[in-house]
């Protein structure tokens, strides 16, 4: 007689899930975190305006000294692609370059006004030569990675820009908005060729306006423009559905579409190409409803969400799989939050996952 009970599922049929292997403590908050382009040292920034390092050459991460030089909240960090330098850009319109972050770090070059006030994005062409950068001041700019020289300008944009992205081919970008709409401008010159608007990507109510584009960058050698963030449903706070779409390129029109969460789970923030084939993905919203998400290619939903870091800002996928998560404003909990024994309100900090992708080994490998 043949047996009808059900097979129980082995340890081997569940699908693997990335291993959290140590958490790196820091006493500030934190926007963003990359790794080096050698591989060998993990670099982040965020609100006391230098440039964090941890070197990956040991038994466990190491944090040597910090990069100094910008003013303000340190916005954005870039590693230039198959070179030697870091671009990194603050609230106080500062853009700089920094060359051997991996040895001993030196000003390459810098524009202290290279915006008039907070730049919110920043991008760097696929061969590393040029990057671009878009200010609340309405400005978009291109910069030469080699010496920091204004190649092109976009001086008008007609709306408070929130993201920016190059094309690999660096003679198009393309720009989002508060309003969710999508600009493509050539290159040279900067004329403007084509637009769209992402419907849902902005929300108005009672005189209110809120974005939810909050991330550009081109994938699958420019063929495919993602755009993340999220679909906001009501004014004053961080209330949204996390978004992603992709877009073909260049007609901008939407081809796939991932929300990844409920409305309190609020906007993506960062996202990166895993080699193994799957998206790696960290949303921010409420406190303490941040998400840290792989998505596989057309798929709707993750096969893999985790919600025990709280309000994650940023993530890097080393070269060997490992994934660097940052999970921001600790101890920020509205009328509820930490004080010390002196009575004090304790300072929010931004602690660093490092985690080991599915079916990596335990031990965390050297950079």
């Amino acid at each position: 007689m043949p047996d009808t009970k059900p097979k129980q599922k082995t340890a081997e049929s569940k699908p693997a899930e990335p291993r959290e292997l140590l958490k790196l403590a820091c006493d500030r908050q934190l926007m963003v975190a990359r790794f080096s382009a050698c591989g060998k040292m993990l670099i982040a920034a965020g609100y006391d305006a230098s440039i964090r390092r941890w070197d990956l050459g040991g038994e466990k991460p190491a944090e040597v000294d910090r990069v100094a030089g910008h003013r303000g909240w340190v916005s954005c960090l870039e590693v230039q692609p198959g070179g030697e330098l870091v671009f990194s850009v603050d609230t106080w319109g500062r853009l700089q370059a920094t060359r051997g972050i991996a040895q001993k770090p030196e000003l390459a070059w810098h524009h202290d006004e290279a915006h008039d006030g907070w730049i919110r994005s920043l991008s760097v062409s696929d061969d590393g030569q040029v990057l671009v950068t878009a200010g609340r001041d309405a400005a978009v700019r291109v910069w030469s990675a080699a010496d920091g020289k204004l190649l092109h300008e976009v001086k008008e944009h007609p709306g408070e820009v929130f993201a920016v992205a190059i094309h690999p081919d660096k003679t198009q970008l393309v720009t989002g908005d508060l309003f969710g709409v999508l600009r493509r401008f050539e290159l040279p010159g900067g004329k403007q060729v084509a637009e769209s608007t992402v419907k849902g990507m902005h929300y108005y109510e009672r005189i209110q306006d809120v974005g939810g584009l909050r991330l550009l960058r081109f994938h699958d050698k420019g063929r495919t423009l993602i755009c993340a963030g999220g679909e906001p449903q009501k004014t004053g706070r961080a209330i949204a559905i996390p978004t992603i779409h992709w877009l073909d390129w260049p007609d901008l029109k939407i081809k796939h579409t991932a929300r990844l969460g409920a409305q309190n789970h609020g906007f993506v923030f960062d996202l990166a190409w895993h080699p193994d084939g799957y998206w790696a993905v960290v949303t921010s919203g409420q406190p303490g409803s941040g998400q840290f998400l792989l998505l596989k290619p057309g798929d709707e939903k993750p096969f893999f969400t985790s919600t025990k870091m709280s309000n994650c800002h940023s993530l890097a996928v080393h070269a060997d799989g490992r994934i660097v998560v940052t999970a921001s404003n600790r101890n920020s909990q509205g009328n509820g939050a930490v004080r010390d024994k002196m009575g004090k309100y304790v300072a929010n900090y931004s602690p660093l996952h490092l985690f080991a992708a599915p079916g990596a080994e335990e031990k965390p490998k050297a950079g």
